[in-house]
């Protein structure tokens, strides 16, 4: 049992609430700006690649002013800013809608370090994979909740402009959670941390490659839309990709096995998750590709941060450094995939890297 479990609660619920708003935003945003504005696969790729591409920077700054300012105010400041990004909808050019879902993405990508930081400090060596755990199945039951109702708005043909600004007031719930957490620095404790550069770059590698693989859920979306001229059953995938996410991320958090391992596997199993996307064309094998992509992240956003708080002494900055390598993996992957997606070419390309993610982490840690 965690010792600061009611702490570890707080964290996680800001995240179910945030990610209640925003990952409503995520499922509309492609179908918004192909499916409803018209704009090119391209676009949108090079959209996504701009969110994850700058978004780097502003994890990697978002860590190392944890460090220097304190997480909890890093944290607080880029979750008040989240909102900005449900204001897309409110225009009809490609370009603005963009800009606008960006700054809110990035702003997401700056507290997200400081939030993870915040974890380690309250929690002990031994406690901390059960922490992400939670935090992983929280986060991704909020997401699930909110691609729920966004299918259920999108079938039922609702204005979509009503149901975007109700996700700015789960945001601003979200942020209220985080204001009674304490901030915990235990420098002794971080001190005796083992520092393993070798595992640290392998992970840092691999997560980008990763990313280059995991791309944004966008594109299946798209993938089941265009073939199935039905948008709900596009969001209707996302759904069940987070279901299984949340529940394989607290699962993996209460398993007690050799992390690195866990770490392959998940790689591994977004590889063959990408191969479905492929080969099969069927919606029901579409689906169980979705699920096999959300096992894959359940595993990965719960064993890498557990990994990076063992072996790195700077938390912030740790965190800071994980997701701006994922980030960076993340432009790459969907500035690619948004191109080879009309050559049909996108999802052996993501089963690729993924595999190569895998070998690089197994490697790095001998």
């Amino acid at each position: 049992m965690i010792k600061e479990f009611r702490q570890v609660l707080q964290i996680s619920f800001s995240a179910f609430w945030a990610d209640l708003g925003y990952q409503a935003a995520v499922s509309l945003f492609p179908i918004y700006l192909v499916y409803i504005l018209g704009a090119p696969v391209a676009l949108y790729g090079l959209a996504e690649a701009i969110n994850y591409g700058i978004g780097a920077l502003f994890g990697f700054f978002g860590g190392l002013l944890a460090d220097s300012y304190g997480a909890k105010k890093m944290a607080i400041l880029g979750n008040s800013l989240i909102p900005l990004l449900s204001l897309f909808v409110f225009t009809q050019n490609y370009y603005i809608a963009i800009v606008l879902f960006s700054w809110g993405w990035w702003m997401r990508n700056f507290r997200s370090p400081p939030r993870r930081a915040l974890l380690v400090g309250i929690t002990k060596e031994e406690e901390r994979q059960e922490a992400y755990g939670l935090l992983h199945a929280l986060d991704i039951a909020g997401a699930t909740i909110a691609v729920a109702y966004t299918s259920l708005w999108l079938f039922f043909n609702l204005d979509i402009k009503i149901m975007m600004l109700t996700t700015i007031a789960y945001l601003i719930i979200s942020t209220l959670f985080l204001i009674p957490v304490k901030e915990v620095v235990n420098k002794e404790e971080r001190m005796k941390v083992k520092r393993n550069i070798k595992l640290f770059s392998g992970i840092m590698v691999a997560t980008a490659l990763f990313g280059f693989g995991y791309f944004s859920f966008g594109f299946p979306i798209l993938t089941i839309t265009q073939r199935t001229n039905e948008p709900y059953l596009g969001t209707s995938a996302y759904l069940t990709f987070l279901i299984i996410s949340s529940l394989s991320g607290y699962l993996i958090g209460k398993m007690k096995s050799n992390e690195v391992a866990l770490l392959c596997a998940g790689y591994v199993t977004a590889a063959i998750g990408s191969l479905f996307f492929q080969i099969f064309p069927q919606l029901a094998l579409l689906f169980l590709a979705s699920s096999l992509l959300g096992v894959a992240v359940g595993i990965v956003e719960t064993i890498e941060p557990t990994i990076i708080s063992k072996i790195y002494p700077h938390e912030g900055q740790g965190m800071g450094i994980l997701l701006a390598s994922r980030s960076v993996g993340l432009f790459t992957g969907n500035l690619v995939m948004g191109l080879l997606y009309n050559l049909n070419l996108a999802y052996v390309y993501a089963f690729s890297v993924s595999l190569i993610a895998a070998l690089i982490v197994i490697i790095s840690s001998k």
